[in-house]
């Protein structure tokens, strides 16, 4: 094949083409599996975070 716009176009497309196969086949195959389980953060976390970073930003002050 030519190197030439149209030749670099259509093996993008085809490239684009096949990606989009493969993700296809991958979630058809995965279709039946059971998603995993969604972790919760709790509130305190997220406090605790936030206090120790306005302790290191401002000298603990």
């Amino acid at each position: 094949m030519a190197d030439t716009k149209e030749s670099r176009d259509e093996q993008a497309d085809d490239a684009e083409k096949r990606q989009r196969e493969r993700e296809l086949d991958e979630a058809l195959e995965r279709e039946d599996e059971d998603e995993p389980p969604i972790e919760e953060e709790t509130d305190d976390a997220e406090t605790d975070d936030d206090e120790s970073d306005e302790e290191q930003t401002t000298g603990g002050e």
